[in-house]
């Protein structure tokens, strides 16, 4: 995988497109800490959005993935300082990595589902 610093004045519009180019696939959300290791939030959930909220008095990323009220999970990054996409070789297996000013990073999976696999698919076109 080749990774790419994404610049902070263009999180507002990389989060707004990869969101909609990426709604519904299906990810798996985790926590890297040295205080708290390595937690998994969230597994084989499908993705409603990333958003990033940069006002002074926010200063936040906001990840939502399984979108049903039985099934939810948002997680807010507060202070982020850095993001990278990690592109992928093969369609589906990217991969959006945050690193937070205390320096916890939220890792967001997206995992290439083969055609055989029914229980989750990508959309059309992944």
């Amino acid at each position: 995988m080749q990774t790419r610093d994404i610049p902070r004045e263009q999180w507002l519009r990389f989060f707004d497109d990869f969101s909609r180019n990426h709604e519904g696939w299906i990810v798996t959300l985790e926590v890297l800490g040295s205080d708290i290791g390595d937690q998994e939030e969230a597994d084989r959930l499908p993705l409603v959005g990333i958003s990033a909220d940069l006002k002074a008095s926010e200063n936040r990323i906001e990840i939502i993935v399984g979108g049903r009220p039985d099934v939810d999970v948002t997680r807010f990054i507060n202070g982020p300082k850095h993001v990278w996409v990690k592109e992928p070789r093969i369609p589906g297996d990217e991969a959006i990595e945050v690193e937070s000013e205390d320096g916890i990073k939220t890792l967001l999976n997206f995992r290439h589902v083969r055609p055989e696999e029914t229980e989750r698919q990508l959309p059309t076109g992944a």
